[in-house]
């Protein structure tokens, strides 16, 4: 092999936050989400976050200069891609994103658009009442069969992450559970290209299911990153360039099926589209995956044994349990930094399920309209992520953080309230640029934040809480919804309900307190003898001990 690629007998030791490390680092999401779609479109604002260190150095303490010089990923060149070379790891796993890229869009874009004007027809309603009050199908409204969707997605992305990180360490399966992972995933795409009147439920049970097993793939997929280079500069650029091979693939992919829809004039026709969208995933991905896991990626073994008397799930909570702790007890204002992420990110990943619904209960969206929306929310995210280093030139990061959460629900409040009958969809474009804006923002933002307040040499472990804190309640926001939907609240008072999330957030950013004096304190190196007030309490207590024998 190259100098730099990965060798069969040679590993890096990992912990059972590999997994979670992983994906924070190079995604963003989610992970790749199934229920988000920011997590996997922001995958390049790492490297630009990264970036704004440089810009910021000029007017930060010398201390804060030193935490902010750790080693970054280098910004993204969107139109250059490094050479694979010999390195079969490396393009298995360029592969691999963009079957993840086609089936994600396929499935939450298109799929799910029709899902939701299929249900209408079961349930009756009216063509031409679009509210469609009162009506159920299964005992459900149909605006809120996605967001019900979001919460069984959410729940199982938050209970896998652990034992997806215990398979890792503790096992030698990890290429296996992937082979097996991408067949049932692919299997499980066919038949949603049969999706009409009389299929529609099943192909709604068929989109959870392939959410939960194409979190299963994510996972093993996530853990051959680190290993595929000894050298750091080389897997920076190996991580830049997976970035925009699914950024593009995103692009391309909707831009195909948007413009092939247009092509035959058939905008209104929800059905054929996302039939059409499903036939094109179905095939990509299919091929794809099949060559990078049957020629391309490696065999692993077990980086660690598992503890005598322990299973793997149990492992994988214990360790997560005990990182938390020691987050709280250690690093407070880190801790207050995760939960703001619990509550925002979970409500940001829930827009992306609601606004869809919305768009389609009030504006009567088609899935054509919908690819629309998606790549006007894809292409402004991308410029969004641009404002965050133009803002710690002017505020600190957490700052920043509030203001684009502010934004955020500000223009989700004002969406509800101003875009309300079926000829204001160009309306609704404008709040979905904006939401985009906001959502490169901030996902740029709090990963420059989350670099420079972790303290040096414990990255893996609390970047891994930082990502598992992204997704804990991911299922909140949406039941929220879900409820308040079934109970019969105004669906646009519904959507205000995820301003309440980003309200908290912000005030738990509140409890961190200084943004200077935490970089300043994970960039001093542990003191080996405790400070004098300590040392005297300490020299005091000996004292007592020793008069009183």
């Amino acid at each position: 092999p190259t100098k730099g690629h990965s060798r069969p007998g040679r590993r890096r030791r990992t912990t059972t936050s590999t997994l979670y490390i992983l994906t924070a680092r190079t995604l963003g999401t989610e992970q790749s989400t199934p229920n988000s779609s920011l997590t996997h479109l922001l995958a390049h604002r790492v490297g630009v976050a990264q970036s704004m260190t440089n810009s910021s150095n000029d007017t930060e303490s010398s201390s804060i200069a030193q935490a902010e010089s750790r080693p970054r990923p280098s910004q993204p060149l969107f139109f250059h891609i490094p050479p694979y070379g010999t390195h079969h790891e490396a393009r298995g796993w360029a592969l691999d994103a963009i079957g993840r890229s086609v089936s994600f869009v396929g499935n939450a874009v298109f799929v799910g658009t029709a899902v939701i004007h299929l249900a209408r027809m079961n349930a009756g309603c009216d063509p031409n009442d679009v509210a469609c009050e009162g009506r159920t199908t299964y005992g459900i409204r149909p605006s809120s069969f996605l967001t019900l969707y979001n919460v069984i997605v959410g729940v199982s992305s938050s209970a896998l992450l652990p034992l997806l990180g215990s398979i890792v360490d503790h096992t030698h399966h990890r290429r296996l559970v992937a082979r097996i992972s991408a067949g049932v995933y692919c299997a499980a795409l066919f038949p949603m290209i049969f999706l009409n009147e009389s299929t529609w439920f099943a192909a709604c049970v068929l989109l959870v299911f392939t959410a939960f097993v194409g979190w299963i793939h994510t996972g093993m997929t996530f853990a051959y990153l680190p290993e595929m280079s000894d050298d750091k500069k080389d897997l920076e650029d190996l991580n830049t360039s997976f970035a925009v091979v699914q950024f593009a693939t995103y692009v391309v992919y909707a831009v195909i099926i948007v413009g092939i829809t247009a092509a035959m004039g058939r905008t209104d026709d929800s059905i054929f589209t996302a039939k059409l969208a499903q036939s094109i995933s179905f095939v990509v991905t299919t091929v794809v995956w099949g060559y990078a896991w049957s020629k391309l990626m490696g065999h692993r073994p077990a980086t660690t044994e598992l503890p005598e008397g322990s299973n793997l799930i149990a492992t994988g909570f214990r360790n997560l349990y005990r990182s938390g702790i020691h987050v709280w007890n250690n690093h407070r204002s880190l801790a207050w930094f995760y939960i703001a992420i619990a509550f925002s990110e979970s409500a940001v990943q829930a827009l992306v399920v609601i606004a869809t619904t919305y768009s389609i209960e009030v504006l009567d969206f088609s899935s054509f309209d919908s690819g629309i929306s998606f790549l006007i929310f894809v292409f402004f995210s991308s410029i969004g992520c641009y404002i965050a280093p133009m803002s710690v030139r002017r505020i600190n990061p957490i700052r920043s953080d509030q203001l684009c959460l502010f934004l955020i629900g500000l223009f989700t409040a004002l969406a509800s309230a101003f875009v309300k009958s079926v000829d204001q969809k160009m309306l609704f474009f404008v709040f979905t640029m904006l939401w985009g804006i906001c959502g490169g923002w901030k996902y740029t933002i709090e990963r420059y934040l989350v670099c420079n307040i972790i303290p040096k040499g414990q990255d893996a472990e609390l970047m891994g809480m930082y990502l598992f804190a992204g997704q804990c309640l991911a299922w909140l926001p949406p039941l929220v919804f879900t409820a308040m939907n079934e109970a019969g609240v105004s669906i646009r008072i519904s959507m205000v309900s995820l301003v309440l999330f980003w309200i908290i957030a912000v005030a738990f950013l509140q409890c961190m307190g200084s943004y200077h004096s935490i970089v300043r304190e994970v960039s001093e190196p542990p003191s080996e003898s405790p400070p004098p007030d300590c040392q005297l309490q300490i020299d005091t207590v000996a004292s007592n001990e020793e008069r009183l024998g």
